[in-house]
């Protein structure tokens, strides 16, 4: 028995998504997730410590010591403990992902040069990862004991692959590169981490609106020192008012005086020649966008329907409206899976955002199985909806709906109650919570 409130009216969107960016490598290959390390906290949000790549199933991924750049010395019997990460037959280089051949004739995947595996003792996707970041953070005072006695831990010798992009690329002082979500991808950011732009031609004497619109004026040149010189990737151009500006691949780099914190990707929407300085790009299936929804900021949409969610209740102060809280636990998403609407009732509500039956996982999307044998997609974790009442694109009047599950009725309504409390460890309640997708 399911006991459902509402808690949402459709306000004013504005639509806001960054502009797609042809012949720039992907951020992951095919068959490999991007999943975010957390550490969860008493009634606050999750927090999250680091990104990392996993395999198809989103289970931790391993380097060895003893391997040397680009080659393998785990040998037969170590590979049974710690399997190699296989790659595909056409499987190719990109970016910051290589390929290499094993002794045994067998592919197998690298990242930064250090071939990757997995470890047959987890027997939780990411369950090592999580564990190694709550050691990292024992002494913070953010939670009370982080890791339990027997936790499992990477033996000697082994380390859990983390996801730096920014130790692939010479950077000069002051510029970084940073995952951004509303960007879907890897993107250079100024001292403070906010998002940089390039324009495709020069916005100063651009005559065709932007010089004319004042856009040159929303924009700040990202300076160089009068000592700086070329750095990797970086030039120096000189202005005309002389002063010195650092260029990415021969394009000039430039702050958004919209972006107030980072994260905010708020000058992609200015002007189309105003693009994200982007070095990688991550997976997006087919139609899918990042929208902006006044009062609600970035979320995901397809074909311009608002995505959602459903979530197992948990402790948060705060809600889950307000900016940067709404941190999930991918391995609550993974368990949850396409539980939170299986119903026949349900699904008359909530539409589930299919896949194709031979999709991969990709970045921070993994196709999931429902219990009819189709595909869906899952999004950090959790699969993805869109709202049946909803009649016209950018609509969100399925944010913040609570459904109930009381532990009465049936035994299979009971199991279920049972199920969504285990997961959220919520006390006073168990159900669902659906909310808009952020990225």
């Amino acid at each position: 028995m399911h006991t459902r409130i509402l808690l949402s009216v459709a306000i004013a969107v504005a639509l806001g998504a960054p502009a797609t960016h042809a012949g720039v490598p992907a951020s992951t290959p095919e068959g490999i997730t991007l999943v975010e390390v957390v550490r969860e906290l008493p009634i606050s949000q999750p927090l999250v410590l680091w990104l990392r790549p996993g395999d198809a199933e989103g289970r931790t991924l391993f380097s060895f010591e003893k391997d040397a750049p680009g080659s393998s010395k785990c040998d037969k019997e170590c590979a049974i403990q710690f399997p190699p990460l296989t790659a595909p037959a056409d499987a190719k280089n990109v970016r910051d992902w290589s390929v290499i051949r094993r002794k045994d004739g067998g592919r197998q995947w690298a990242y930064q040069g250090h071939p990757l595996y997995t470890w047959s003792k987890e027997a939780t996707p990411g369950e090592v990862a999580t564990n190694v970041g709550l050691t990292e953070t024992a002494n913070s005072k953010l939670a009370e004991d982080p890791v339990k006695a027997g936790s499992l831990l990477p033996p000697a010798g082994w380390q859990v692959a983390r996801f730096t992009p920014e130790k692939s690329i010479v950077l000069p002082d002051g510029i970084d590169a940073k995952p951004v979500a509303v960007a879907q991808g890897v993107v250079l950011t100024d001292f403070n981490g906010l998002t940089l732009y390039t324009f495709k031609g020069d916005p100063r004497h651009d005559g065709d609106g932007c010089a004319a619109a004042g856009c040159e004026a929303q924009f700040s040149p990202v300076t160089a020192p009068a000592i700086a010189s070329t750095v990797g990737e970086f030039s120096v151009v000189s202005r005309a008012d002389g002063t010195r500006q650092w260029a990415y691949m021969k394009q000039p780099l430039y702050a958004f005086k919209g972006d107030k914190l980072p994260g905010d990707v708020n000058g992609a929407g200015v002007d189309a020649r105003w693009q994200v300085a982007v070095l990688s790009t991550d997976f997006r299936p087919p139609s899918v966008a990042v929208a902006n929804l006044d009062g609600y900021g970035n979320v995901l949409s397809l074909n311009g329907f608002t995505l959602y969610g459903g979530y197992a209740f948990d402790k948060r102060w705060g809600g889950r409206n307000l900016r940067d809280t709404f941190t999930n636990v991918y391995a609550r998403g993974k368990r949850l899976g396409t539980a939170a609407c299986a119903d026949e009732q349900c699904l008359k509500e909530w539409r589930p955002f299919l896949a194709p039956s031979d999709a991969r996982a990709d970045g921070f999307w993994e196709p999931v199985s429902r219990g009819d044998g189709t595909k869906q997609w899952a999004y950090k974790g959790f699969a993805m909806y869109t709202y049946v009442p909803e009649n016209a694109p950018h609509e969100h009047i399925g944010q913040a709906i609570y459904e109930f599950s009381k532990p009465e009725g049936s035994e299979a309504e009971f199991k279920r109650a049972a199920f969504l409390e285990d997961i959220g460890k919520a006390s006073g309640g168990a159900g669902i919570y659906w909310s808009v997708a952020r990225p």
